[in-house]
């Protein structure tokens, strides 16, 4: 027998049937050293001892600390269930997460965490749960394999491959699952996206609307008695001046975005057509040839040849020439054509109104740009005789859904009284003979737009914005018209307007869930528990000792005596792992060693 073992005698003098492992034989005597010296119950009398009832409690305290650490060592599957359920907690924990958040606005939490961190780190224990089970089902089924039938001992290298995640035993079910759970990250990432939404703001928007327009201010500078409020003439100058575009009225918008509800405001409409038509040619009764000869249309002339431009205004007579709402009618005339050649002689006439109305108006903003479309305008054509009305003859319009605006008598005639001041006729001319008619505002300028170049003589600025706007731009007299009534209305949506409150919008980044990549998640984990079912019922019915993945299982219990003489101590690890590809190994009993793979 060899020294490295020995036969235990029996009380009674007689040997073992078996040799025990000295190592084997080493332990259980440090185990026992390690334990309380008190008797075992069984003990008999005649050791002169009497047991008492801590010894009893001693022993339960043993046992139960043995149940414990066999349940975290390897005679046992609980910590693969553990870690098992650990993984399926943290996957629902992972579902519950997104439902909470999904179509919900993305969360803003401390420190830039941001909702992929929380769902990576999630998926990170997950994957790091069931990576327990797989690895020790993968351990023991290497021992069922040997267990069951000899097979090549090259397997036993193939299921440690398999059980660390690479492409070494595919076919095995569990090696599948721990191949696909290597997509566990990126699918977990590809869960939550973030698009962006518009939502509706808590704060109040608004636009400002008039109703009525009052202000104006006793002067003696008008004929009327009054004259209009100085934000009023600064809306006009900017409406006739200004080359930034139309007004704009100042709305209140928290947000980059709003929308309004159509509003109805008091304003001021503009009407231009073509009167060329009825334009004629006259002649002073001394004329000697036609260009000593003007023209004429409806009241407004160009006082000869001479005139290349000029501008006619009208207000309407207290005794009611024209309906009580126009403030003041234009006749704008010229002898070139913007669309001929300098020199050509094609005279044109444009007749303008501007008066009050009252408009339908939508309002936007977006992206922090007010956007404003006319969506219909109501005027009153109703003659007023003013004479005797004592400043009570307010301007009253009504829309079709009842609204009524109105500017009052003395507003209207303050704006009537400037504008007569403002707008007096004039004209334009590149003849160094022109006769001014007003001298001290002749503007003389050296000018080149549209077809027009050269120096050339203007009664005021007021007609050298609109000559301007008429050569310069396609739709000048209309355009600049427009411009100077957008400026007014807005002069009145300024002055103690009502606000019209419409909905604050916002982009908004919100979590939407694509629940479809969760499938893969979902079959690793429901995979995972299927296969340590599997491992578990394939250990039981094969009998094999549950040592799973332990590398001391391989020490203890690994090739026989025979077994290992076959490879000789001859030749480097390639060479045995050569030898070792048509060796066959089977689990087999031993009686010293408990278990060994036998060839």
């Amino acid at each position: 027998m060899s020294t490295n073992y020995f036969s235990p005698v029996s009380p009674g003098g007689q040997r073992f049937e078996d040799d025990v492992p000295l190592t084997q034989y080493a332990l259980t005597s440090l185990l026992q050293s390690c334990l309380p010296q008190t008797h075992s119950r069984n003990w008999s009398s005649s050791t002169g001892v009497t047991t008492s009832g801590d010894d009893f409690d001693d022993t339960d305290r043993l046992v139960s600390e043995k149940a414990k650490i066999k349940a975290f060592s390897n005679e046992s599957w609980f910590l693969e269930i553990f870690c098992l359920v650990v993984g399926v907690l943290t996957f629902a924990a992972s579902i519950a997460v997104l439902a909470v958040f999904h179509n919900k606005p993305l969360p803003q939490w401390p420190f830039g965490i941001t909702l992929n961190t929380i769902i990576a780190l999630i998926s990170a224990i997950t994957n790091a749960s069931l990576a327990v089970p797989l690895a020790s089902g993968f351990g023991q089924l290497k021992w069922n394999w040997f267990k069951q039938k000899p097979s090549p001992l090259t397997d036993m290298e193939l299921f440690d491959e398999a059980s660390r995640g690479s492409w070494g035993y595919v076919g095995l079910f569990g090696a599948f699952i721990t191949i696909t759970a290597l997509f566990l990250g990126p699918f977990s990432q590809q869960v939550a996206t973030y698009p962006t939404r518009e939502v509706v703001s808590d704060q109040l928007a608004s636009v400002p609307a008039a109703l009525n327009y009052t202000p104006a201010l006793a002067g003696r500078s008008g004929w009327t008695g009054f004259v209009p409020i100085l934000p009023m003439k600064s809306a006009v100058f900017h409406g006739l001046f200004s080359e930034s575009g139309p007004a704009q009225p100042k709305p209140i918008w928290p947000t980059g975005n709003c929308t309004y509800p159509p509003l109805t405001t008091l304003a001021t409409c503009s009407t231009c057509v073509d009167i060329g038509s009825v334009m004629m040619q006259y002649c002073a009764e001394d004329a000697t040839n036609t260009s000593d000869c003007g023209w004429q249309a409806m009241g407004a002339k160009l006082q000869s040849a001479n005139d290349a431009f000029s501008m006619t205004t009208f207000i309407p007579s207290k005794t009611g020439n024209m309906p009580h709402s126009n403030i003041m009618k234009f006749i704008f005339m010229g002898t070139e054509s913007r669309n001929g050649s300098a020199g050509e002689l094609r005279p044109w006439a444009t007749q303008c109104t501007l008066e009050y109305c009252a408009q339908v108006i939508n309002s936007t903003v977006v992206n922090g740009k007010l956007s404003e479309t006319i969506t219909s305008e109501v005027r009153n054509d109703t003659i007023v005789d003013i004479t005797n009305t004592m400043g009570k003859a307010e301007i009253s319009i009504t829309t079709p859904d009842n609204t009524s605006v109105f500017i009052s008598e003395p507003a209207a005639l303050g704006i009537q009284s400037w504008f007569t001041t403002l707008f007096t006729n004039g004209s334009a001319s590149r003849n160094s003979d022109f006769q001014s008619l007003d001298p001290d505002a002749l503007v003389v300028v050296n000018l080149t737009v549209g077809i027009s170049s050269g120096t050339t003589y203007f009664d005021s600025d007021i007609i050298q914005t609109f000559y301007w706007d008429y050569y310069e731009y396609n739709d000048g007299i209309p355009q600049a018209m427009n411009e100077l009534a957008t400026a007014m209305t807005v002069a009145f949506r300024s002055f103690k307007a009502a606000p019209v409150y419409g909905e604050a919008t916002s982009t908004q980044t919100y979590v939407r869930v694509q629940w479809v990549w969760i499938a893969l998640p979902l079959f690793v984990v429901s995979a995972t528990a299927v296969f340590l079912v599997l491992a578990m019922i394939s250990t039981t019915r094969s009998g094999t000792e549950l040592w799973k993945g332990s590398a001391l299982a391989m020490l203890f219990y690994g090739l026989d005596h025979a077994t290992k003489v076959q490879f000789g101590t001859e030749g480097g690890f390639d060479e045995k792992k050569k030898r070792m590809r048509g060796l066959r190994v089977y689990l087999d009993d031993d009686k010293n060693f408990g278990n060994v793979l036998r060839s």
